[in-house]
């Protein structure tokens, strides 16, 4: 006959019942913080990320602020659809307008119209969260039916050389591309210091310059504008200069009048050959007797981009080569 069991002592009970309870409270705290950090991670998946609002200057003086970095981005000069590029924001380009066909990859982007004729219907059918604008060359009611309508707007004007990496850096804030646009507007603020210490700007031996953007009805620029400083960090003399609108029609007898060292015309080769032979008829204009008729490619310097450096260089090298 089998010995009865013997009862368990009191204690050992208390103990083991402890334990037990101990245990399972410790798996139920694991649980509830594994199922804690599950929805974390569920909310990290499937949430936005937040962003702290964005904010930069334009070149109007007026704050930009977006809630979140630029998705989908209108640009409507073509300097500004280059300047997006090079901040590194070609992927949220959503649209251009006509003659945005720098670099190569902006021609397959869909237009909105050109600078000055933008189709606001379309415009608004693409749900931009941003649209770069051109202060000198977009239709200021257009622009103003734009900013009615709720949707941001980048103003750019560019005034000096160095506007053009600020504007970089600017629209690489507002897009979130910042590694990209820190690295070419430093790149272009290198070139610069090179090509002026290549090029240094001396009190002797400047020309004095017509600058022709247009032949019929003929059109020059004023010292504001980008291209006259240009020319003159070259050695040459805007005769222009101090003419107060940004671009003006002038008068054939007006340019033989000052008698301009050097004619510069801001146009491709042709109709730029046939603008820079009309003068031949006066021979006895300096520029037309020492030869001294040249163009540039205007969207070198005509659109305030890194490729004005080209610009910079082709003007230089002509300006600094009549003054030996």
């Amino acid at each position: 006959m089998a010995a009865p069991l013997k009862s368990f002592p009191m204690n050992i009970i208390r103990f083991t019942y402890r334990v037990k309870t101990m245990l399972v409270s410790y798996s139920l705290t694991l649980l509830s913080k594994s199922l804690i950090w599950l929805g974390i991670v569920v909310l990290s998946i499937f949430t936005p990320y937040s962003y702290a609002e964005i904010s930069v200057v334009d070149d109007t003086g007026a704050i930009v602020s977006l809630k979140q970095p630029a998705q989908r981005i209108i640009s409507l000069s073509p300097s500004l659809t280059e300047l997006t590029f090079a901040a590194g924001g070609q992927y949220l380009l959503k649209s251009v307008v006509n003659y945005s066909d720098y670099p190569p990859a902006a021609i397959k982007i869909p237009q909105v119209g050109n600078h000055n004729a933008i189709d606001i219907e379309r415009l608004v059918s693409l749900n931009p969260d941003l649209v770069l604008v051109w202060k000198s060359g977009n239709p200021p009611l257009q622009i103003s039916k734009i900013q009615q309508l709720g949707i941001p707007i980048f103003t750019s004007e560019p005034d000096e050389f160095d506007d053009i990496p600020s504007t970089i850096l600017r629209l690489g804030t507002l897009m979130n591309t910042e590694v990209t646009a820190r690295k070419n507007a430093e790149d272009f603020r290198q070139k610069l210091e090179n090509l002026k210490k290549r090029f240094p700007q001396t009190s002797a031996s400047k020309k004095s310059v017509f600058i022709q953007i247009w032949d019929q009805p003929l059109m020059t620029i004023s010292g504001r504008h980008l291209i006259s400083k240009i020319v003159e960090q070259c050695n040459g003399e805007n005769i222009f200069h101090d003419a107060t609108p940004l671009s003006l029609t002038v008068d054939i007898e007006t340019v033989l009048q000052l008698d301009p060292d050097v004619i510069l015309a801001t146009k491709k080769a042709e109709p730029g050959e046939s603008w820079l032979n009309r003068w031949n008829q006066w021979g006895f204009l300096s520029a037309v007797k020492n030869q001294r008729l040249y163009r540039v490619n205007p969207d070198e310097v005509v659109r305030h981009t890194p490729r004005i450096i080209e610009g910079i260089e082709n003007v230089c090298e002509v300006l600094h080569s009549v003054s030996e």
